[in-house]
């Protein structure tokens, strides 16, 4: 039996030490293991921001003065001519345009 543990011992001492190559993607990885994590910084609600909103405000304010008076001109007349609604369906696609850019900058003043 002392014979057999002494000729595995050397069997295990001979063997040719296994390593495993470790690719530059797998380093890094292994290295930013314990790193703390931080939230990247919010954008700042700067003054061109609090402009460009009051300008959007302003906007929807006055196309919807527009079209309030195309549509009275339209009832007074017993109905909307073509140029009138055409007029109508350009002023609401750039209502929503400046509604949407209304929404993005309050969003962004509220974080």
């Amino acid at each position: 039996m002392k014979r057999t543990l002494v000729v595995a011992l050397a069997l295990a001492l001979a063997a040719p030490v296994v390593t495993l190559p470790v690719t530059p993607a797998d380093a890094q990885v292994l290295t930013g293991r314990g790193a703390a994590r931080r939230a990247p910084p919010r954008p700042r609600f700067t003054e061109a921001d609090e402009t460009r909103l009051f300008e959007a405000e302003d906007q929807v304010f006055e196309i919807d003065r527009q079209l309030a008076e195309i549509q009275t001109a339209g009832e007074a007349a017993g109905g909307l001519t073509e140029a009138q609604q055409a007029q109508i369906d350009t002023l609401n696609r750039r209502r929503a345009d400046a509604q949407r850019t209304i929404e993005r900058l309050e969003r962004k003043r509220d974080r």
